[in-house]
């Protein structure tokens, strides 16, 4: 393992369309201590020809479909980095954005992942807004944790991860729905694994919103099937402390703004309630509301 080496890893199946931008983004970084590796997932798009012309930048790994988890965990048994950059092949990194990241990391405890606010950008890369996570910095790590399990906090292409959290047996898990791969990681990290999370408040990341993106499909058994997922990390906990975390989370649940407790109300009904083909707009609208504003 490098000292100060930035591990990029950057999962591909079928993304021909932004595929170059993204790689791009990574060799315009100021930071320079930075491996980039591809994990070409057996797309049958033109992915694998476009990264064939990287093949002197970056370290390819061509392999039979497995799906996402399979595919990131691949490139983290290669990596040498003494951290991970995950990043989607249809996102971009400002130039700066690795070279923020590490300079954050380096004023925490090593057990820290470090994640940032972010700009939503349309098919075109036009802007759209942006997107500012809460700032949970002075919160010790169980109150932070207890936010964690009421909703996604972190977008995964902002983070970078210590490679010592994958050393003690948290990597991404295969799960039957790939949405939940990463906040199912977060909740681990957290919760079992005794990991600190530290907001960068800087946008960091050009996160595309476009048509075929898997996570704006199947919303309603993604919420339910997280669900699932909670309960399952909490049940590996012992009695007391998982009683602990229940009875938090119910307490911060019941001393939410009116608002954010009518919008989840609302987020309730239409999971469990509405038939999918009517749900999927109305959820996402808000989803997106009750996380900028959680």
């Amino acid at each position: 393992m490098y000292s100060d080496l930035v591990s990029v890893i950057i999962p591909v199946y079928n993304s021909e369309k932004f595929l170059k931008e993204s790689i791009e983004s990574v060799l315009s970084q100021i930071y320079a201590d930075i491996e980039i590796i591809v994990i070409n997932d057996g797309s049958t798009d033109d992915s694998i020809k476009i990264l064939n012309q990287y093949n002197d930048k970056i370290i390819l790994i061509d392999q039979k479909n497995k799906g996402l988890s399979e595919a990131v965990n691949t490139g983290i048994k290669k990596m040498s980095g003494k951290w991970m950059k995950w990043l989607s092949p249809d996102d971009v990194l400002f130039p700066n954005t690795i070279e923020i990241l590490v300079e954050e990391a380096k004023k925490l405890p090593e057990n820290t992942i470090v994640y940032s606010n972010w700009e939503m950008i349309d098919e075109k890369g036009k802007k759209m807004r942006n997107f500012y996570e809460s700032n949970y910095n002075n919160l010790d790590d169980f109150e932070f944790n207890v936010r964690l399990l009421n909703g996604q906090l972190i977008n995964v292409n902002t983070v970078l991860i210590p490679a010592s959290l994958f050393n003690k047996g948290c990597i991404m898990r295969t799960l039957n729905d790939t949405i939940a791969i990463d906040y199912d990681f977060f909740l681990r990290s957290g919760i079992l694994y005794g990991t600190k999370f530290h907001l960068v408040e800087k946008n960091l990341l050009k996160y595309r919103i476009h048509k075929n993106q898997t996570s704006h499909k199947n919303i309603v058994k993604s919420l339910k099937y997280i669900d699932k997922i909670k309960k399952e990390i909490l049940s590996k906990l012992d009695e007391i402390t998982r009683n602990k975390y229940n009875l938090s989370l119910k307490k911060y649940s019941k001393n939410k703004k009116i608002e954010k407790k009518l919008m989840e109300i609302v987020l309730e009904i239409i999971k469990n309630f509405l038939p999918e083909s009517l749900s999927e707009k109305i959820l996402l609208f808000y989803i997106n509301k009750i996380r900028s504003r959680r």
